[in-house]
């Protein structure tokens, strides 16, 4: 019989549960709204009747633990989050106690930044398989970043180690929601896309991209822009064109502090590679150190939205508690 962990991935929008075996083979996952306008009980509620679901079709023997990933700060230990982005009213929750309160209460629980998860689940399953020291960015309504050195996640002394999105890049660039300016995040991240977009809208009626969105400008998308310069809109071209650059800014600091063997690109602003990595790539050959530039490779994620629950039940897999 093999062993499955029930992996969660907290979500601000959604919640999702899968159980997966050993061998990172997804068995059985569901999906639940995360309902986090109404507060903490719901979410509990959403979380807790999602796993329930999952658990049931497995005999109790069978079920190794609990992971779960979530955006923001973590004390790992505690397994509390000391603060989330997406569900407000959550700084400080002891989710770990609230889940152990539960049917779950003789399971190991672990908790973990979705990042960091990510990170793990690429390394077990995706684009990370065999690399000891690597990098995952997931560029998507911000950036995320999980860096993993000797094989091991780095969370530092907080439980906040790895947030490249807030490496400053331009220190007078555009106000990031951490309260700083400049930010990879502020820059390279779908929402800096996004805030690019709308304002060429208004600076060039003639645009594809203002052909695709003439009414309103604050419906424009990121596979809006993507698609403008696919069709050769220079005005959406130069907005992934910077964008790449300060990605390869970013990138190429982390080269320098951390000589990783590999940055894993995810999230959904990577779709867009053909447009933004040449830019970033010239960015890092410009900036990086030459030997650890010359070994580094950047490649796209391979798991897609299954890396943080990977990466949640591999945590659990090779828990030592």
């Amino acid at each position: 019989m093999k062993l499955v962990v029930l992996a969660v991935d907290l979500g601000g929008t959604n919640i999702r549960v899968a159980a997966i075996n050993e061998h990172g083979t997804i068995k059985k996952r569901v999906q639940r709204p995360t309902l986090a306008h109404d507060g903490e009980a719901s979410v509990l509620r959403s979380l807790i009747s999602a796993l329930e679901e999952v658990y049931q079709v497995f005999p109790e023997k069978q079920i190794k633990g609990v992971g779960v990933g979530i955006a923001g700060a973590i004390d790992i230990e505690k397994g509390i989050i000391t603060q989330s982005p997406n569900l407000r009213g959550f700084d400080g929750y002891p989710l770990r106690d609230k889940l152990q309160a539960s049917f779950l209460k003789d399971l190991t629980i672990m908790i973990d930044n979705d990042a960091n998860v990510a990170a793990m689940g690429e390394k077990w399953k995706g684009a990370g398989i065999g690399v000891n020291d690597l990098i995952c960015l997931t560029l998507g309504t911000g950036i995320g970043s999980g860096i993993i050195i000797h094989g091991m996640l780095v969370h530092g002394a907080d439980g906040m180690a790895g947030e490249a999105g807030h490496i400053t890049v331009d220190p007078q660039g555009p106000q990031c929601n951490c309260g700083n300016r400049g930010c990879l995040e502020a820059l390279a991240s779908a929402t800096a896309i996004r805030r690019e977009a709308i304002e060429a809208l208004r600076k060039h009626p003639e645009s594809e991209l203002h052909k695709r969105c003439p009414h309103d400008p604050e419906a424009i998308t990121t596979e809006m822009v993507y698609q403008s310069a696919r069709a050769g809109d220079q005005v959406a071209r130069k907005i992934f064109q910077d964008m790449g650059r300060y990605l390869g800014i970013g990138i190429a600091s982390l080269i320098n502090i951390l000589n990783p063997e590999t940055v894993v690109l995810g999230g959904g602003v990577s779709k867009s590679w053909d447009m933004f990595f040449p830019f970033t790539k010239e960015e890092i050959q410009m900036r990086a150190l030459k030997i650890p530039a010359a070994r580094v490779k950047i490649v796209p994620a391979v798991c897609g939205d299954d890396a943080g629950l990977l990466g949640a039940a591999y945590l659990v897999f090779h828990s030592a508690i």
